[in-house]
């Protein structure tokens, strides 16, 4: 039986600001049946706030699982060390680059008006960040960083292994980091422990490479009909796309019947 249902939130559970009624119907139906819901995201738990109230969840996995949360508190997060951040914002400025940095409170940059997230913005939404002023010495915990580079530069934030992030590249001109070890799945994995749910009690739904591990993780994973096909292959099932009502097509086939 699931107890526990996790959502991707962009190309899942929303496209843009368009969420289909037929998924308010579907989460309404969850939580008639007392199975627990939760946001699990790239995005920030700031950005999360104003859709988890309105849909009223309560938990909240961000940052590709670096912080979880409980009605907009934190119940555990793993940040970066402020030594790194501060050595990203050094290398931004040598290099004119753009950063987004995730905080559980805010989202920050160190340039206004950068192209490059007014592409993003305009292409996948992004709320208005804060400029932040890394010579005042105040910097707030960052459990993600977007930097606006191509591929080719990634190195200068990473160090040429790696080892010591999660790398998702969204687009040729923009990558998220997450501290080494951390995903979508890690994060899931701490909230079914605080909940003593188990894995097999567990569904998840996404569309999306950063929701490989979160899929593989539970014993329900399923993946949204406009999928990746790296996805659909590593999922239990594969829905209809969001839509074409495929969040209210799995919930009543798959969970609610099963």
């Amino acid at each position: 039986m699931i107890r526990l249902v996790a959502f991707d939130v962009d190309g899942t559970l929303r496209d843009r600001d368009q969420l289909p009624e037929s998924t308010r119907t579907a989460l309404k139906q969850l939580k008639e049946r007392g199975i627990a819901l939760a946001l699990c995201t790239g995005r920030s738990e700031y950005e999360m706030a104003s859709l988890r109230e309105e849909l009223g969840i309560d938990w909240a996995i961000t940052c590709n699982g670096s912080h979880v949360g409980h009605r907009g508190k934190t119940l555990s997060g793993t940040p970066f060390a402020r030594t790194t951040v501060e050595g990203w914002l050094t290398e931004a400025e040598r290099l004119n680059h753009t950063l987004l940095l995730y905080g559980a409170n805010g989202l920050y940059t160190n340039r206004e008006n950068a192209p490059l997230f007014r592409r993003a913005q305009q292409e996948i939404g992004f709320m208005e960040p804060t400029l932040i002023d890394s010579a005042s010495g105040e910097l707030p915990e960052i459990y993600q960083s977007i930097i606006f580079c191509g591929e080719e530069e990634e190195s200068f934030y990473t160090g040429a292994e790696r080892d010591g992030f999660y790398v998702h590249r969204w687009r040729t001109w923009a990558v998220d980091l997450n501290p080494s070890g951390m995903n979508k799945a890690i994060g899931l994995r701490m909230l079914m422990d605080h909940l003593a749910i188990a894995p097999e009690e567990t569904a998840a739904f996404g569309d999306g490479l950063n929701d490989l591990e979160m899929i593989a993780s539970v014993g329900m994973g399923i993946a949204m009909g406009n999928a990746c096909e790296e996805l659909k292959e590593r999922a239990r099932f594969v829905t209809k796309p969001l839509h074409e009502d495929g969040i209210a097509y799995a919930v009543e086939k798959w969970i609610l019947h099963a």
